[in-house]
């Protein structure tokens, strides 16, 4: 029975791997059952991905980051867009078009089931997942 030696698929268990088999190599020296292998071309893409997966996962903290926090002033967006959008109702109640002058999708039709701000706040960017 031929056992299979699987490759990860997913690129930063990839890399994981590839360090971890040229982890081997160095500590088995000249003994190493790769020796063989073109080390001079091979050592330096390793190596440059190495630094770029760890900089990769390093921007994607940070990135989640900054969503987070985003997210922790969204309170405040909503309700500044629902006081503004009552002063603006209230200035505007027989012309609500004019709402689009300062940025609101005004909807013509009041029988779909999605409110202003409910259209409002779907323009905004999504919260990160």
């Amino acid at each position: 029975m031929k056992k299979r030696v699987k490759i990860p698929t997913n690129l930063a268990a990839m890399v994981a791997l590839a360090m971890r088999v040229r982890e081997k190599h160095i500590s088995d020296g000249d003994t190493s059952l790769l020796k063989n292998l073109n080390w001079e071309k091979i050592e330096p893409g390793l190596t440059k991905t190495y630094a770029l997966q760890n900089k990769a996962e390093q921007l994607k903290r940070e990135l989640l980051e900054v969503f987070e926090k985003r997210d922790q002033g969204i309170t405040l967006v909503e309700k500044f867009l629902r006081d503004s959008r009552d002063v603006l109702t209230g200035t505007y109640s027989d012309e609500m078009k004019m709402l689009g002058k300062w940025g609101y999708d005004v909807l013509e039709n009041r029988s779909k089931k999605t409110t202003l701000v409910e259209a409002s706040v779907k323009s905004l960017p999504q919260r990160a997942e």
